[in-house]
């Protein structure tokens, strides 16, 4: 079998960054290790982390005295973060940058009065930190849902890194219609929309598409939709124990896609699965 790897498949620059950061501290550090959170969201990385000594809570309160807390890609609650100051808790910062902009916008455009629209997933680590920096009550709209009634002269719409444009746009159109004043700040991550773009690409040259990433992962699931609505033969998969060769009948060339927290060890025993496969 023919395999068409997308260029951007694979870790992103800021997940690579922080699992570099997390691997770092725990050699680094005798006392525990935790992430707030799970560090990516990919059960292969976060077992690896497991074995190497690195645990998981969901709050500070979970947390033992005189241990170190590794802040995740998706960032943290801001309150969570006063926490473990308050407590003295060794903090190592391990958010991405590109997830820092829209806490930074969320929290300026706030206090300049706007009320706050964000384009996202509201369960969403990375949206309920976002939420935690606003200092007025804010809006979240989930991709492809109702934009609500909001009783507001001016909004600010922002978005999740992960979020696809055109749902931005259409949140952005909307509003634009209703209020006065819409002030919009795109804080989609570049390469989250490098890797939706080489998706598209890939889907209209290949039999069928396999994208790999959790299933918990909300750029891997977005990857999946584009790639599903160009190639309907396209498959979302954690690992190559889930493929089933029927699947492939009549394929000769398949394309390899994967979200920004796959690692690319999981990434090549997927293609290799894929090139033994006759």
């Amino acid at each position: 079998m023919d395999v068409k790897i997308a260029k951007t498949a694979g870790f992103c620059w800021g997940v690579r960054r922080t699992v570099d950061k997390v691997m770092e501290v725990a050699d680094q550090h005798r006392a525990p290790v935790v992430t707030l959170g799970p560090i990516i969201h990919n059960p292969q990385a976060v077992a690896r982390f497991s074995e190497k000594g690195v645990g998981t809570v969901m709050g500070i309160g979970e947390v033992a005295d005189g241990t170190t807390v590794v802040v995740r890609t998706h960032g943290a609650v801001r309150e969570e973060l006063e926490r473990a100051e308050a407590r003295g808790l060794e903090v190592v910062d391990g958010t991405c940058p590109y997830v820092k902009y829209p806490q930074a916008m969320a929290q300026r455009l706030s206090r300049e009065g706007y009320h706050i629209v964000i384009v996202g997933d509201a369960n969403h680590a990375e949206i309920k930190g976002v939420i935690s920096y606003s200092e007025q009550p804010c809006t979240v709209v989930k991709p492809g849902g109702p934009v609500p009634e909001i009783k507001a002269k001016k909004v600010a719409v922002i978005a999740q890194t992960t979020c696809i444009g055109a749902e931005f746009e259409r949140v952005v159109g909307v509003l634009a219609l209703r209020h006065k004043e819409v002030r919009a700040v795109n804080t989609i991550c570049n390469d989250t929309e490098e890797r939706q773009a080489d998706a598209r690409a890939l889907a209209s040259e290949v039999d069928a598409v396999v994208v790999v990433g959790g299933k918990n992962s909300a750029n891997t699931r977005h990857l999946a939709e584009i790639c599903r609505a160009i190639q309907p033969r396209t498959w979302h998969v954690e690992t190559e124990a889930e493929l089933e060769p029927a699947w492939f009948d009549g394929c000769r060339v398949v394309g390899l896609s994967a979200g920004a927290s796959t690692p690319d060890w999981v990434v090549e025993g997927v293609a290799s699965w894929l090139r033994a496969l006759r």
